[in-house]
C-alpha cells in the first residue's frame, strides 16, 4: 500500500514543463501585455501582445525544462545580428528578449500565415507557378542576407517562412525567415583584418533539419553550408508546385534512398524547364563555396515572366490588387543586383598557417552553436 501511495504522490507532483509558458491575458512583459494565444507547439507558445498605445507584436516563449532547453537565447542573438544595422525587410525585428527561471521569451514582429498554411488552403494544396516563383525569390533573398551575416539556417521548410501581417502594409506582401533554433555560424568577421573567414568544416556532422527538405549532403552527414539551405529551398518550391517525389514517404531510410538515387530530371519532373540547371549547379559546390544566387534568381524570375506575372501581381490568396502607394521592395529589381553582390567573400577553406589556426580557435570559441540538442518551437 505504501508503494502505491508513493506512486500516486509522484504522479501528483509531476508537472508539465509547458505549464511554465501558459500565460493568462493581461500578463505584462515590460511594455507588452498578453492578449491571446496565436500558436502552440511541443516546446513553447506564441502569443499576440499589445502595448498600452496599441502597438502589436508576437511573444514567443519556451520552457527551460524541456529536453535540450530553450533555443530562444540562440534565436534572439541571431535576430540581433541580422538587425544590427537597422530593420531588414525579410527578417523579423526583435523588440526584447529575456531569460526567466522556468522559461525564455522574446518579443518580435507580428507576422501572418506561413507557407505551409497558405498552400494547404489552396485547391489541390498547391500554389500557382506565378505565386511560388515570386515567393521563392523572396525566400532566396532572406537566405542570402542571412548567409551574408555569417549564418546558415539548417532547417528550411515552409513553416519557417511567413508573410507579413495583413494589418502591416509595409510587410504584408513580404516573406520573412524565422525560427533560428538550428542555425549555425559558418563564418566570422575579424575587426582586425576587416574580412571574413570560413569556419572549418567538421569531418562529419549530426543530422540537422526536417527530413523532407534536407539536402542529400545532410544524409551523408556532411557539414551544412550555404548551398544546403538553398537546396532545401528548392525542395520547398517543388512541394509548393504540387509535391515532392518522397512526399508521402515516412521512414528516413526510404526518403534518403529516393533522394540519393533519383536523377535530377525525376526530382524536377513537374518543375519549369528553365530551372533545370539549378541542381547540377548545387552538385558542383562544397561546404565552403559560394552558391550562384543570381543563377537561381534568374530561373525563378523567368518562371514568373513565363506565367505572365510581375512582382506586383496578386498572390494566389489575395482578393484585391496591392496598395500602389507601397514602394517597391528590393527583391523586385529585375536585374537581381542584390543576388550578384558578394559581401562576405568566402569561396574556400580558412588558411592553415598558425595565425589562421589561432583565429580558427577564437572563432570556434566565439561562434554561436546549436549542436547540443537544442530544439526549435516549430520542429516537426
Amino acid at each position: 500500500m505504501t508503494n502505491e501511495n508513493e506512486k500516486k504522490e509522484e504522479k501528483v507532483d509531476e508537472k508539465d514543463p509547458m505549464d511554465a509558458v501558459k500565460f493568462k491575458p493581461g500578463k505584462r512583459f515590460g511594455p507588452w501585455i498578453i492578449d491571446k494565444t496565436l500558436d502552440e507547439g511541443g516546446f513553447g507558445q506564441v502569443y499576440l501582445v499589445k502595448t498600452d498605445d496599441g502597438k502589436r507584436a508576437a511573444l514567443k516563449a519556451e520552457s527551460n525544462e524541456v529536453e535540450g532547453g530553450s533555443a530562444i537565447k540562440l534565436e534572439s542573438l541571431i535576430l540581433k545580428k541580422l538587425n544590427k544595422n537597422g530593420p531588414k525587410p525579410h527578417v523579423p525585428q526583435l523588440h526584447m528578449a529575456a531569460k526567466r527561471k522556468k522559461y525564455c521569451y522574446m518579443v518580435m514582429t507580428l507576422l501572418g500565415e506561413n507557407l505551409k498554411s497558405l498552400r494547404m488552403k489552396r485547391p489541390k494544396e498547391r500554389l500557382t507557378r506565378g505565386t511560388w516563383s515570386r515567393i521563392g525569390i523572396q525566400c532566396l533573398y532572406a537566405l542570402k542576407y542571412m548567409h551574408d551575416c555569417g549564418f546558415v539556417h539548417r532547417d528550411i521548410k515552409p513553416q519557417n517562412f511567413m508573410m507579413g501581417s495583413e494589418d502591416d502594409k509595409e510587410r504584408a506582401r513580404i516573406v520573412h525567415i524565422l525560427d533560428f533554433g538550428l542555425a549555425r555560424s559558418f563564418a566570422r568577421y575579424s575587426e582586425h583584418n576587416k574580412s571574413w573567414t570560413a569556419r572549418r568544416a567538421r569531418g562529419s556532422a549530426e543530422f540537422r533539419g526536417t527530413l523532407r527538405y534536407t539536402s542529400p549532403n545532410v544524409h551523408l552527414r556532411k557539414e551544412q553550408g550555404r548551398v544546403d539551405d538553398i537546396w532545401s529551398l528548392l525542395y520547398v518550391l517543388i512541394e509548393l508546385n504540387g509535391g515532392l517525389p518522397w512526399q508521402k514517404a515516412q521512414k528516413r531510410e526510404e526518403v534518403e534512398a529516393m533522394k540519393m538515387a533519383m536523377s535530377d530530371q525525376d526530382v524536377m519532373l513537374n518543375m519549369p524547364s528553365c530551372m533545370g540547371g539549378v541542381i547540377p549547379h548545387f552538385k558542383t559546390l562544397d561546404y565552403y563555396q559560394r552558391p550562384d544566387y543570381h543563377l537561381v534568381f534568374k530561373a525563378l524570375w523567368q518562371v514568373m515572366l513565363n506565367e505572365g506575372q510581375k512582382p506586383t501581381s496578386r498572390f494566389d490568396w489575395e482578393t484585391k490588387d496591392p496598395d500602389p502607394s507601397i514602394p517597391a521592395a528590393d527583391w523586385e529589381n529585375p536585374d537581381g543586383r542584390f543576388f550578384k553582390q558578394d559581401s562576405i567573400g568566402i569561396n574556400g577553406p580558412p588558411p592553415n598557417d598558425k595565425a589562421g589556426a589561432n583565429e580558427s580557435t577564437i572563432l570556434e570559441t566565439e561562434a554561436i552553436k546549436s549542436d547540443k540538442g537544442v530544439k526549435s518551437l516549430n520542429k516537426k
